[in-house]
């Protein structure tokens, strides 16, 4: 425990001379400190040692069962339906170029007014768009007449969707069962289109589907049940512990013992108690509340890299072995001697060095993060930061499971 708090505390000491050196730093090359300017720099850093500090205190929260697992059963479905959209302004499928619009086109004229369709003149027609219809059911099922929202996809030759309005569209299941009698719509979608300005070959019409059958979920596997843990919880160590709290809460609530076992490391099956069939659902409402502490979820220490969005989340617990760190074009700036803040004559020294505070020994694992605030505090590219983390692991120095998005 004492380790731990003076590694905590080096680092703190660490990060409180970053954040004073960063605002001498803007003191000296920008405005004075009353402007609107350096006091959100300042806001903004003490927002930011807050946020480090809550991250540094490792609190076990307890947590629902709910939070950390899902019935198998419960997965939500897809419907899906091809339409037409209509209103374009001259942004529609080429009739002459796409063949495959005229026949729902032609049917369409048919079905609301039985007009006869003049090949010649549908070809210069640019107005409509055969599109792919689809609506995501939620894992708790959809009931006749639940209004969903309708995502739509152009299928043909047109440009843009803006301005249309999709043409009632029946929604199915998108697998054929063996008996095609039994392909028949769950749902309708129609509506006015709400059109991606970064995409406009896609669209979204809320609530625009309407259920007109019932789909049902159905977690129950006979008297058994299959709890299917969170990816970002799977694991042996916590389905093992999951199914012990389970089985001594069922123990003292109605005596029932081994109810709870492990398949493999995200699913738990959970036989029903005898007594507890005539009411499956109350059982299962009372089993996904039960409390889990936060000490059972034990998970391997985590960094997410998403390079889409250039962010690294890293695990409180991620350590790496003592090791020299280097990286091209790393820079610190600092003033010496302290001097008042003066845009115009800045004293600054600049070395190719980044301090990492590694606690109360050399042969102390360091944190990640510490390394990475100071990477942040330089100014070191992103795609640098990777690939120092790569470097870590290609020696078999960092303490974590790494995961790449």
């Amino acid at each position: 425990m004492t380790r731990g708090l003076g590694s905590h505390c080096a680092f703190l000491a660490f990060l409180g001379t970053t954040i004073r050196a960063q605002t001498r730093r803007l003191g000296a090359v920008s405005a004075p400190p009353s402007t609107p300017e350096s006091i959100a720099s300042v806001a903004v850093a003490a927002a930011a040692l807050l946020v480090v500090l809550t991250l540094l205190v490792p609190i076990a929260v307890a947590g629902d069962l709910q939070e950390y697992a899902r019935l198998r059963g419960l997965e939500g479905d897809r419907l899906v339906g091809v339409g037409l959209v209509y209103g374009l302004n001259g942004t529609g499928d080429s009739m002459k170029d796409s063949t495959v619009t005229m026949g729902p086109y032609a049917q369409l004229l048919k079905n609301t007014g039985n007009i006869s369709l003049d090949l010649r003149s549908a070809a210069k027609t640019r107005s409509m768009a055969l599109v792919f219809v689809s609506i995501e059911i939620p894992r708790t099922g959809a009931r006749t007449d639940d209004r969903l929202d309708a995502t739509i996809g152009i299928v043909g030759t047109a440009t843009s969707l803006e301005g249309g309005q999709l043409v009632t569209s029946f929604l199915k299941m998108p697998v054929r069962p063996a008996d095609p009698a039994e392909w028949t719509p769950f749902a309708v979608a129609e509506g006015e289109l709400e059109v991606d300005p970064l995409m406009p070959t896609k669209a979204r019409i809320r609530a625009g589907a309407r259920m007109v059958r019932d789909i049902t979920m159905n977690p129950f596997e006979g008297d058994t049940i299959a709890l299917v843990l969170h990816p970002q919880y799977a694991g042996y160590p916590t389905a093992s512990g999951i199914a012990d709290l389970i089985n001594d809460e069922l123990s003292v609530v109605s005596g029932h013992s081994g109810a709870a076992k492990v398949e493999d490391a995200q699913t738990i099956r959970v036989r029903i108690p005898v007594d507890e069939l005539e009411n499956r659902n109350k059982f299962l409402a009372q089993l996904m509340t039960f409390s889990v502490p936060g000490d059972l979820i034990r998970t391997p220490a985590r960094i997410t890299i998403d390079r889409t969005a250039e962010v690294i989340t890293v695990d409180e617990r991620v350590e790496f072995r003592p090791a020299a760190v280097s990286a091209g074009n790393l820079r610190i700036t600092t003033i010496t001697p302290e001097i008042e803040p003066s845009a115009a004559q800045p004293i600054t020294d600049t070395v190719a060095w980044a301090g990492i505070a590694t606690g109360e020994s050399q042969r102390q694992s360091m944190r990640l993060r510490t390394l990475l605030d100071a990477l942040i505090e330089i100014d070191v590219p992103f795609k640098t930061q990777v690939s120092i983390i790569e470097a870590l692991v290609r020696q078999g120095a960092l303490k974590a499971e790494v995961i790449k998005s």
